[in-house]
């Protein structure tokens, strides 16, 4: 135990004759009521000793820290009824108020385990161990979420629908989130947060094969044109085994960007392993005058995606660098490309705008497109990238119109890039070119015009094609 006399103990607040059972993890007593005293009553720290403790919702306070012996201090939810819907919590339902001033602040969590029991009781959506609203100047350290239903930790604007509540500066750091059976939705889910960085964490065993979308290691899903999500942090962080279909490590959605509410997200040093999708994003159809969304993506490594480790969709001011995008066994996997530009859904196209793709390495990669697919492009730099076996094409082109006759693909510049093929390069590399054309997402013998673009310097090796059979791509130079 803490050896400060200011620390108020969670067991001076429980009755004596449950000690014993608590700390050999077999109490079904129901802790809630004493844990709550402990800290309403806290002057500033509240300790967990080692045990397994059975809780429904405990409410947190301003200036409280609230700290265990690392998984040897566990929560658990008491049951499955609605009482247990929020295991810790700032504010819920309406309260606080939209202005940040009044947040609920300076709160420190860590060395605990959160139990959610998902094995037993199964998904619930809006169930999660940590409810985070109106909060400001939260650090989450060396906490596991485990086995949670719906969110193992929830970033919000208030649990209700309509509530307008804003959180900064929230550090979340080595902190584990197991989903324990992929029966879940989210590890970290984002609404608002002005200020995040989470860093050193784990996220694995997280999914959910009966969703479609929005599940995975951390969701930024902002619900209102007023949520803010911004200056954002994710660092030396692993995301693994989050496989199910559609999934991902993590999701950036930014339909409710209505000027600087929403902007500069950096994901750098991070693993990602056995993902549906490594990073996913969405966005409304944007233009270059729009503020950037500015995603920057470095010094990553992904492996075996199963279908695009980094979606740009329509983002603006996307930034990828350093990068190693990998498939082992070589080829292995139904096909997916390492970096996807542009999308097409609903009959609305959106085009990436200002992408850069520089210094990354993509092996062995079997694309459904190209290790570079580009759907939709307004201004690409793609330059200094090796591509080794690649069982494909190495930047496809997408040709063709689309209903809505907004898809475009211009101001490409395509340079300095080396192409080759390693002394043990599996059979199927043996179709390998630079340059190719697609059609519904297939290989085809297009003849595509590129405006305002060029490519130049690449280092191809002589027996790779520089376009694919068939095709014909014509990059008509800078203006």
């Amino acid at each position: 135990m803490p050896s400060s006399s200011q620390v108020t103990n969670v067991l001076d607040f429980l009755p004596a004759a449950e000690h014993a059972a608590i700390r050999n993890g077999n109490s079904s007593h129901d802790c809630t009521s004493g844990i709550q005293a402990a800290i309403d009553m806290a002057g500033r720290k509240v300790f967990v000793p080692a045990g397994v403790y059975p809780v429904r919702q405990l409410s947190l306070k301003s200036g409280i820290e609230l700290c265990g012996e690392g998984n040897a201090s566990e929560l658990k939810a008491y049951d499955s009824s609605p009482s247990c819907e929020f295991m810790l919590a700032t504010y819920v339902r309406d309260g606080g108020s939209s202005d940040p001033a009044g947040n609920m602040r300076n709160i420190h969590l860590h060395d605990l385990k959160l139990n959610g029991r998902v094995a037993e009781f199964g998904y619930q959506q809006y169930f999660y161990l940590l409810a985070v609203n109106a909060t400001s100047d939260m650090t989450v350290e060396r906490v596991t979420f485990y086995g949670f239903r719906g969110d193992g930790m929830y970033v919000g604007s208030g649990t209700l629908h309509n509530t307008e509540r804003h959180n900064q500066r929230i550090v979340v750091r080595n902190c584990l989130f197991d989903g324990a059976v992929k029966d879940n939705r989210n590890g970290l889910s984002i609404i608002d947060c002005d200020h995040l960085t989470v860093e050193g964490c784990v996220f694995q065993n997280i999914g959910n094969a009966k969703l479609s979308h929005s599940v995975g290691g951390i969701d930024f899903e902002p619900d209102h044109n007023w949520s803010v999500y911004r200056d954002v942090t994710i660092a030396h962080c692993k995301f693994i085994d989050i496989d199910t279909v559609n999934t991902a490590g993590i999701t950036f959605f930014n339909g409710h960007q209505a000027g600087d509410n929403i902007h500069d997200w950096l994901v750098s040093d991070c693993q990602f392993t056995n993902c549906y999708w490594g990073i996913d994003t969405a966005t409304r159809a944007k233009a270059p005058a729009d503020v950037a969304d500015n995603l920057t993506v470095r010094n990553c490594h992904f492996l075996n995606s199963v279908r695009v480790d980094i979606a740009v969709n329509g983002l603006s001011g996307t930034q990828v660098s350093g990068c190693t995008f990998q498939r082992s066994p070589p080829g292995s996997g139904p096909g997916g490309d390492a970096i996807r530009l542009g999308s097409f859904a609903y009959r609305t196209s959106e085009n990436a705008i200002d992408t850069i793709i520089t210094g990354n390495t993509f092996i062995a990669i079997r694309p459904q497109m190209g290790a570079i697919g580009v759907l939709g492009a307004n201004g690409l730099v793609c330059a200094g990238n090796v591509f080794v076996d690649i069982h494909g094409s190495c930047i496809n082109f997408a040709e063709g119109n689309t209903p809505d006759n907004s898809r475009e693909i211009e101001a490409v510049i395509i340079s300095g890039n080396k192409i080759r093929r390693s002394a043990n390069a599996a059979p199927g590399a043996a179709a390998m070119s630079f340059l190719s054309t697609s059609n519904q997402m297939r290989i085809s013998r297009g003849h595509l015009v590129v405006e305002r673009s060029i490519e130049y310097a690449n280092d191809i090796e002589d027996d790779i094609r520089n376009i694919a059979n068939g095709a014909t791509i014509q990059l008509e130079g800078l203006r």
